[in-house]
């Protein structure tokens, strides 16, 4: 039995507890971690990942890491980001997702309903050998603000320094999501449905500790997640 075989059994055994209940359970643990780029929902890319490390061998600020055992073996050694103890640069060419031959991390398929004429319409992409062949198949690829949410950042008020008095700035011009970092009165606030969670506010923030934070969204306060640290 390969790698792959190996973690699609034990997913699927998992599964064959009950859907719904091993959808919660696959959820809740996914809380620890980010994944990268464009990642299919946390069941599929379990099922889907073969563990290959192409996606980390492909991030140019290596920024991927795997996943460790002590998060158990149905995720062991698959791809996770250091944030925020690294900024994802959101690469104009994707390079993790165009890496990935198994589509657990892909692009939509289907251009979505976008508002506004300044977004770039999304690519097609055929097949996983297509997508990871080469991104010479890959007309265009979809802008920043097309990447759905990987994660959540706010601004910690008790620890960012204009919120006390004293002048900053110091993560002004660092979000790539226009219109997501903004100011009022010279303090800095992050609209939650435009953040995707790259983390490139946090690395710009000067504060110890960081007064921007990020964490798995869908919660009120983003959670504490897994790093490349050990």
């Amino acid at each position: 039995m390969d790698r792959r075989s190996f973690f699609k059994s034990s997913i699927c055994k998992l599964a064959d507890i009950g859907s719904e209940h091993a959808l919660k359970k696959v959820e809740h643990n996914a809380k620890g971690w980010i994944r990268p780029p464009f990642a299919i929902n946390e069941l599929d890319f379990l099922l889907n990942c073969s563990r290959c490390g192409e996606c980390i061998k492909a991030c140019p600020h290596q920024v991927i890491f795997e996943l460790p055992l002590h998060r158990g073996t149905v995720t062991v050694s698959t791809p996770a980001m250091d944030i925020p103890n690294k900024a994802c640069e959101l690469c104009c060419d994707w390079p993790c997702v165009t890496a990935c031959k198994d589509k657990a991390l892909a692009f939509p398929a289907k251009q979505p309903e976008l508002e506004g004429a300044d977004k770039q319409p999304l690519v097609e992409c055929a097949s996983p050998n297509e997508q990871a062949d080469s991104a010479a198949h890959i007309e265009s690829f979809p802008n920043a603000n097309q990447c759905p949410p990987m994660a959540q950042a706010r601004v910690n008020t008790d620890l960012c320094m204009p919120y006390s008095g004293p002048e900053c700035g110091a993560c002004f011009g660092s979000c790539s999501i226009e219109n997501t970092l903004t100011w009022h009165n010279e303090k800095p606030s992050i609209k939650v449905d435009t953040c995707v969670g790259c983390g490139q506010c946090v690395q710009a923030c000067i504060t110890m500790p960081k007064a921007i934070e990020v964490g798995h969204f869908g919660s009120a306060d983003p959670l504490p997640t897994d790093t490349g640290q050990i």
